[in-house]
C-alpha cells in the first residue's frame, strides 16, 4: 500500500516517513499594488512569471531521504495539492497550467458527475465533444522547484519524527 501520493524527484521516501503529509501551495509575489491618480487600487504584475511556493510537512516515524536535497537544490515535485481549471461551455479542450501527474486528472460537471475525456500530452485535456455546460478539471501538478529551506525533527521518547520542506517554483 502506498503511504503518500507525494513524489519528490531527487529524494526518496523510505517506509514510515511520509504518511499524512500536508502541502500548502501559495503564489510567489510577482507584482505590486499601486494607487492611480483617482485613488483606485491597481495591481501591476507579469502573468508569464506566475510561480508557486510550497511548504510540505509531515509527522511520521522516520525522516525522508535527504540525499541530494540542500538549500538551492532543484527537484521535481509531484504535488499532493490539487489544482482546478475549467472548460467553458461549447469548448472541448484546455491546456493545463502545469503538467499533470499521471493518473491524477479528473473531469466533472457542476454536480460532480464524471465526464469522459482523454489527455493530450502532459498538459492537455480534451473532451470527446463540446458540452452545453461548463466542466471542471482537477489534477495534481508536476512542479520544478528549488529548495529554500528544510528541517528535520525527532521526538526521541515519542519515537516519532517530522520534517518540513520549503520550495519555490523555478
Amino acid at each position: 500500500m502506498k503511504e503518500t501520493e507525494l513524489i519528490l524527484g531527487v529524494a526518496g521516501l523510505p517506509p514510515e516517513s511520509a504518511r499524512n503529509c500536508q502541502q500548502e501551495l501559495s503564489p510567489v509575489p510577482n507584482g505590486e499594488f499601486k494607487k492611480s491618480v483617482n485613488g483606485n487600487l491597481l495591481f501591476l504584475e507579469t502573468a508569464e512569471r506566475r510561480r508557486y511556493r510550497s511548504v510540505i510537512s509531515c509527522r511520521d516515524v522516520n525522516s525522508p531521504l535527504i540525499d541530494g536535497i540542500w538549500v538551492g537544490s532543484q527537484l521535481t515535485v509531484g504535488c499532493i495539492q490539487n489544482l482546478w481549471q475549467s472548460i467553458n461551455r461549447g469548448e472541448s479542450k484546455i491546456k493545463l497550467i502545469r503538467p499533470a501527474v499521471d493518473g491524477s486528472v479528473c473531469v466533472v460537471n457542476r454536480i460532480g458527475k464524471p465526464i469522459r475525456f482523454f489527455k493530450s500530452g502532459t498538459d492537455g485535456v480534451e473532451l470527446r465533444r463540446p458540452l452545453g455546460e461548463r466542466v471542471f478539471v482537477c489534477f495534481r501538478p508536476w512542479l520544478t522547484m528549488r529548495v529554500i529551506n528544510f528541517s528535520l525533527e525527532t521526538d526521541e521518547w515519542g519515537m516519532s519524527g517530522g520534517w518540513k520542506l520549503v520550495l519555490e517554483e523555478v
